[in-house]
């Protein structure tokens, strides 16, 4: 090899080492092939903790980004000519030196493409799917959504929605985040469809730098989950089997829960409260805690009857937590994300950091809830663990 193609090379592989440094999270795997003549010889690179496994002629050899870029420059001045193809989630770059000089470009990471059945293309032209199965039947079949074969499951249906809705109204929060790393907390993450979901949205979709942590205090879901990430190759998440109640993480940039049943939609929110996460979305769930409590005052001879009482708790539980987030600093949203045929519980609270407190919304809160005799599970959750 030419000294000035070493040069040349050796700058490119600047670029090679700053992204196994930076992206080592993302990092999937490197493919290289080194010719001499007519002979061909392969290498690869894995990852291997927070170090890489480098193998090459039969030998291993665990390195930091630094040593590898070392030892595959050592060995590419040994051949007439080489290339390192560089895969990492959402793209690949390719680095080739030969004969011709020394070239690098750069492609959208192509995952495994399938054909969509008839049922499959009838509902994806319901609208446009931001996590399409063509493009990440990985993904898809490892949550449960795809059949091994590649077509959508009928049980899964509504769920592949309401999660795409969930990531089409929480882009704007999370586009706004300014945090070089987004950090995302799923709270009572259970199977963790949600989890998953918004790690390829962020990472493969957005192109931004994320890690996502699944908590959740059932010991099963958490081992389940850990599999799947496993599987996945995501090493930019974690799950942790923790009380949400006594869980005190750092600073998030996104709190979310979908479906977390009762008091733990209070606890995920009063966890984004109390550790001024820039936002929150919270998809509520079986509003019990206040259904015996509240004082329904005049009302009393409606919620008489017993639906009229629960439907009556659910939108006072719901407002509450709303003036409370808006009382803490956050200019709060709410919508119903998806039609109540895909799921009656279909209400989506989100909520962006401005970090001024409102006098008016506690003011408004205290009242009602004086009015209505409760004390909101929010309230303590929200207060700052010591």
């Amino acid at each position: 090899m030419k000294r000035n193609d070493v040069s040349k090379l050796t700058l490119f592989l600047s670029g090679v080492k700053h992204r196994l440094t930076e992206n080592n999270l993302y990092f999937i795997d490197a493919q290289m092939r080194f010719r001499s003549g007519a002979k061909t010889y392969n290498a690869t690179l894995v990852p291997d903790g927070d170090r890489f496994l480098f193998t090459c002629n039969a030998q291993k050899r665990t390195l930091d980004a630094a040593g590898f870029v070392a030892a595959f420059l050592e060995e590419a001045q040994k051949y007439d000519a080489c290339i390192l193809e560089y895969h990492e989630r959402g793209s690949t770059l390719i680095i080739e030196a030969d004969e011709r000089g020394v070239r690098t470009r750069q492609n959208a990471a192509k995952s495994e493409v399938i054909e969509e059945d008839a049922h499959d293309a009838a509902l994806l032209r319901q609208r446009d799917y931001i996590i399409k199965p063509s493009e990440a039947p990985e993904l898809l079949r490892a949550i449960g959504c795809l059949t091994p074969d590649g077509k959508l499951r009928n049980d899964k249906v509504r769920k592949f929605n309401q999660i795409d809705h969930f990531l089409e109204r929480v882009r704007p929060l999370i586009e706004a985040i300014e945090d070089e790393t987004v950090t995302v907390l799923d709270c009572a993450c259970g199977k963790s469809y949600l989890s998953f979901a918004l790690n390829y949205f962020i990472r493969d979709i957005l192109h931004r730098r994320c890690f996502v942590t699944g908590v959740d205090i059932s010991e099963g879901v958490i081992r389940e989950s850990r599999r799947i990430a496993d599987s996945l190759g995501y090493r930019n998440m974690e799950f942790l089997q923790q009380d949400l109640r006594e869980y005190n993480p750092k600073k998030p940039s996104l709190v979310v829960s979908l479906h977390a049943c009762d008091i733990a939609t209070d606890m995920a929110m009063g966890l984004g409260l109390r550790t001024q996460a820039q936002a929150i979305a919270c998809v509520p769930c079986c509003h019990r805690e206040l259904l015996d409590k509240y004082d329904a005052g005049d009302f009393a001879p409606i919620t008489r009857h017993g639906v009229f009482r629960a439907r009556l708790n659910d939108v006072m539980t719901d407002g509450l937590r709303a003036l409370k987030i808006e009382s803490m600093g956050y200019e709060v949203s709410v919508t119903e994300y998806v039609s109540p045929i895909d799921t009656p519980k279909n209400l989506l609270v989100t909520a962006r950091r401005t970090g001024q407190p409102n006098p008016r919304a506690e003011a408004e809160y205290r009242a009602i809830c004086k009015a209505l005799n409760v004390y909101p599970a929010i309230e303590r959750f929200s207060q700052v663990i010591d």
